[in-house]
Formats: C-alpha cells, sequence, structure tokens
C-alpha cells in the first residue's frame, strides 16, 4: 500500500476501523495498450478462439460481440509479478463475449468461456451479424483496488455516517490510477453492483474502440464462489451509461 494511502486512511477514521479498510484493498490487473509496458497478456477485440463443436455464443438469437481474450498464463505472470498469488485459471484464454446491444436489463447478456490457448481462430459471422471490434494487443500490470461509496463492504464499516465513507472513497482515488481496462478489483464506475458478485473485467468503449452508444464502460461480473471454483457459467454484464 503506498504510505501516503496509509496515512490518508488513518487520517480519516480511528485506530481500531483503519485496519478493517486496509483489509478491504484488493488486487488487479491493469490492461493497456501500451507495448512498453507490463506482461503481454492478450487482447481487445479480434476474433475469438473457439474449440471444435463450441458455436459462437448468442443472445436472443443474434451473436455477440467478442470484447477481449485474454491468456491466463500472461494474467497469472502479472499478478506474480505484483507478488500475490493468481486467482484466475493458470493456463488456457478467457474469452468474454456481451450484447452489444444492451437488451437484457438483468445482466444475462453475456458470456465468458474458458477455452484451449491451441484452440482456432472463428471467423466472423456474415457481414452485418455482429460488430467485429478491432484487435488490439494489451498488457498487463499489477495495481492495486480501492472500494468506491457504492460498495456496501465499504459503507457498512460506517453505520452511522455515510459521508465518512464517502469521503474515505475519494481519499483513496486520489491516491490510485484508474486504468481504462481492469481484470478484478473494485468497480471504478458508477455501474450498479450485484450481490455477491465482483468484477471480472471492466473496459472503457473507448480503449476498445467501440461504439456503443450511450454505454461508456462494460463490465463483467462473477459470483465470489465461482471465482474461487474456476467457474464462468454464471457471469453477468454490467454497463455504465453516459
Amino acid at each position: 500500500m503506498p504510505y501516503g494511502m496509509y496515512a490518508a486512511i488513518r487520517a480519516r477514521v480511528d485506530a481500531r476501523t483503519a485496519p478493517q479498510v486496509d483489509r478491504l484493498l484488493r488486487p488487479s490487473l491493469a490492461l493497456t495498450t501500451d507495448a512498453a509496458e507490463g506482461t503481454v497478456a492478450g487482447c481487445l477485440g479480434g476474433l475469438p478462439a473457439l474449440p471444435d463443436g463450441v458455436d459462437w455464443p448468442e443472445h436472443a438469437g443474434r451473436p455477440m460481440q467478442l470484447v477481449a481474450r485474454l491468456d491466463c498464463a500472461g494474467l497469472a505472470e502479472a499478478f506474480r509479478a505484483g507478488g500475490g498469488s493468481r486467482p484466475l485459471p493458470a493456463d488456457g484464454l478467457l474469452l468474454f463475449f456481451h450484447d452489444d446491444g444492451f437488451t437484457d436489463f438483468a445482466g444475462r447478456d453475456c458470456r465468458v468461456l474458458h477455452v484451449p490457448v491451441t484452440a482456432p481462430t472463428r471467423a466472423a459471422p456474415p457481414e452485418g451479424a455482429v460488430a467485429v471490434l478491432a484487435e488490439a494487443p494489451v498488457r498487463a500490470r499489477w495495481a492495486l483496488s480501492a472500494p468506491s461509496y457504492q460498495d456496501p463492504e465499504l459503507e457498512r464499516l460506517f453505520p452511522d455516517d455515510f459521508l465518512v465513507a464517502l469521503d474515505l472513497a475519494r481519499d483513496l482515488a486520489d491516491h490510485l490510477d484508474r486504468p481504462d481496462v481492469r481484470v478484478l478489483g473494485w468497480c471504478d464506475t458508477d455501474t450498479a453492483r450485484y450481490d455477491g458478485h465482483r468484477p471480472l473485467l471492466q473496459v472503457d468503449a473507448w480503449a476498445a474502440g467501440a461504439a456503443w452508444g450511450e454505454a461508456v464502460n462494460v463490465s463483467f461480473w462473477i459470483p465470489e464462489e465461482d471465482l474461487a471454483a474456476g467457474r464462468f457459467d454464471r457471469v453477468r454484464h454490467g454497463v455504465e451509461v453516459a
């Protein structure tokens, strides 16, 4: 933890509560297209690598858009570089699909697949069926992540004064970068939270070169127990609207 953040927490809250705030901080990975930074970690956009017999994921009869294809080995290396253990599979690819029409307000219009690195790249659906994002290689670096005032884990520490949680969240944000693409950590946006879930991936539209209308950020949320078990079949979709 940066010393400035450590001091800010203790300037805002008492000695009993400060360690509880410390424990809320989470490791994450910041993904960037800067070729000079971090560990090779896959790409945003492009075409998916799908094993034989696995169809291109669809929602309501329409092919979903591939948002990211991330290399688990590269993500694990980046987590180790930060001194932490890997919370994701050790190998394979994670493919993140969503409905870029955002038609399901329950957040079921997305899918995450864990596939072998040897899976062949699949050709795009017929022209016009889905907008294929331009492929943009990304690299990963370890990054600390802090909750916001919208996260109940922080709010519950201050049941009698919500403004303390609000001010503390601002203090924490002042000491941390907000990456355009983040793996795990806390939610960086005003997206509605799913109880018992945490963000698996967050992507700003401009970073992905995406035309998502009023949607400026999309996120994929995974149940806590599924993350621990390496399951990705119940991930839900989040959207931040400008």
